[in-house]
């Protein structure tokens, strides 16, 4: 994520959420340093766990408000307004542009071209090389030559197998985008524009070639609403010097050269625009680079409804397993909201060991759903107050390995497996189930052993009152090297003194 200043006197001033946690306030120890009189010292945090980036209110004095309402706790998304005092800033997701400028008024389209002759384009010139026809407002002077068309074919191929292979938006719109980038070497940047429901199509990923400044975006409402409305792909070359857009101030402003564009279309449904352009070269893409580009905009559109399904199907699951959890922390008082602990204090770990952040939400994942099996094992177990017989004992292991086995038919979380199966092995050989010792123990298994024994021992349980969180990490530093993996611990400690659990 990132934020953006649009009003203020930090205005147009872009901060990187870098960290878990990012605090706001006028002390000059904060993060993002605002000198608003309006504010409080240290006056709002955002957090980030995984994917989720979280604004709490510090118990301001004058409050804080997201999209206009006043708020103590917030989940942040792409678009949302934070207002805090006189200061506006708007949240802004990883690959999308801090400075977006909708340009209205005149057309700039020079050339469109429906999505349908496109496609008739394509199917003849597989089998008839060399033949020349004309369309509305789009003349082929010559059909490329038999080497060219089986390069674009290769093109469409390969892009295809690069931009199906991703499931994860965020993934999905960078591999989108980097492959526009490669096919056309005279594009300066790849803009993605997505409709969600209920609101207007926006920017939902942007990306510069790398010799290329990012600076202000601008693009025309006009070509975007033509483009979708209409279903055409759309060419304008070098509009700053057309002698019609003489007189157009938006193409002044946008001091435009060349850009293409084309409409992202699944199932009859417009999903959103694929916008390229550079504002330096006129001249720069021709009907041949329009072609290609619908192309790869039809297989775009394909990946990016395919990863909404995927993703909705990952939540599916995901909300069962959560719900399933219930199912087992209900059996026991003690245990209620261990996994959610858990999950907590292992994604904490997991950044502060520097872990990327497709690793960390893996980690998150599998403590979320790390003792499952515990299903399986009998309340008066699970109850009991005094010393386990060897067969109750041998129940309570065996919740590791049953964990493994409740998950296995859900292919998709099969990363969070040898994690689950793990999380009771020790550093030092003497866990269970399957006794292995140090590196060869998965290492989010490290993380979560470490998050899962520190919840335990400070949390009530029926065989143990729960310790301060000073004792229970003395008890973790103890087991430095013997239950623990030691960098682990480490990284447990610094996450602990940030959230002031720790002296």
């Amino acid at each position: 994520m990132k934020l953006v200043c649009i009003e203020g006197q930090e205005q147009d001033r872009v901060w990187e959420l870098a960290k878990r946690l990012i605090t706001i306030g006028r002390d000059a120890s904060c993060d993002i340093v605002l000198d608003d009189p309006e504010l409080s010292r240290v006056h709002a945090e955002v957090v980030q766990e995984g994917e989720d980036c979280t604004f709490f209110d510090k118990e301001s004095m004058n409050g804080s408000f997201v999209n206009n309402r006043k708020v103590k706790r917030k989940k942040l998304k792409s678009g949302d307004l934070i207002q805090i005092g006189s200061t506006k800033i708007r949240v802004r997701a990883e690959g999308i542009t801090t400075n977006i400028n909708w340009q209205e008024g005149e057309s700039i389209i020079t050339s469109k071209v429906p999505l349908h002759l496109l496609t008739e384009q394509i199917d003849k010139a597989v089998t008839s090389a060399g033949v020349t026809k004309d369309y509305p407002k789009f003349k082929i002077k010559k059909q490329p030559p038999v080497e060219k068309l089986l390069q674009t074919l290769k093109t469409i191929y390969e892009a295809g197998n690069a931009i199906n292979s991703v499931h994860a938006s965020y993934e999905l719109f960078k591999q989108i985008c980097e492959v526009l980038l490669d096919v056309f070497p005279d594009v300066q940047r790849v803009c993605i524009l997505l409709k969600e429901e209920g609101q207007d199509f926006e920017p939902k990923f942007i990306k510069y070639r790398e010799d290329v400044l990012p600076h202000l975006f601008k693009i025309s409402r006009s070509i975007v609403k033509k483009s979708v409305e209409e279903e055409v792909c759309i060419l304008a070359n070098d509009a700053f010097r057309d002698d019609r857009f003489a007189k157009s101030e938006s193409v002044a402003r946008m001091n435009l050269r060349s850009f293409m564009c084309a409409p992202l279309i699944s199932k009859g449904n417009v999903l959103g625009l694929l916008y390229l352009d550079n504002r330096e070269k006129q001249d720069c893409f021709d009907e041949s680079d329009v072609t290609l580009l619908s192309a790869l905009a039809n297989q775009s559109a394909i990946a990016i409804e395919n990863s909404r399904l995927y993703e909705n199907i990952q939540k599916a699951y995901h909300q069962a397993m959560l719900a399933l959890l219930n199912t087992v922390e209900a059996k026991d008082r003690y245990t209620r909201g261990h996994s959610q602990r858990t999950s907590r204090y292992a994604l904490g770990i997991a950044q502060e060991m520097g872990l990327s952040e497709s690793e960390c939400g893996k980690i998150k994942t599998a403590a979320e759903v790390h003792d499952i099996g515990k299903i399986g094992v009998r309340d008066y177990i699970i109850d009991k107050d005094s010393t386990l017989s060897t067969t109750e004992f041998h129940s309570i292991q065996a919740h590791a390995a049953t964990s493994e086995n409740i998950l296995k038919p859900i292919e998709y979380l099969s990363f969070v497996f040898p994690m689950v199966r793990s999380h009771h092995e020790k550093y030092d050989g003497s866990g269970y189930p399957d006794g292995l010792k140090g590196e060869e123990i998965p290492l989010g298994a490290r993380i979560i052993g470490v998050a899962d024994a520190f919840d335990a021992m400070t949390t009530q349980r029926p065989y143990n009152k729960p310790l301060t969180f000073e004792k229970a990490f003395k008890k973790c530093q103890c087991q430095k090297g013997k239950q623990f993996d030691p960098d682990v611990v480490d990284a447990l400690e610094k996450f602990l003194q940030k959230k002031e659990k720790l002296g």
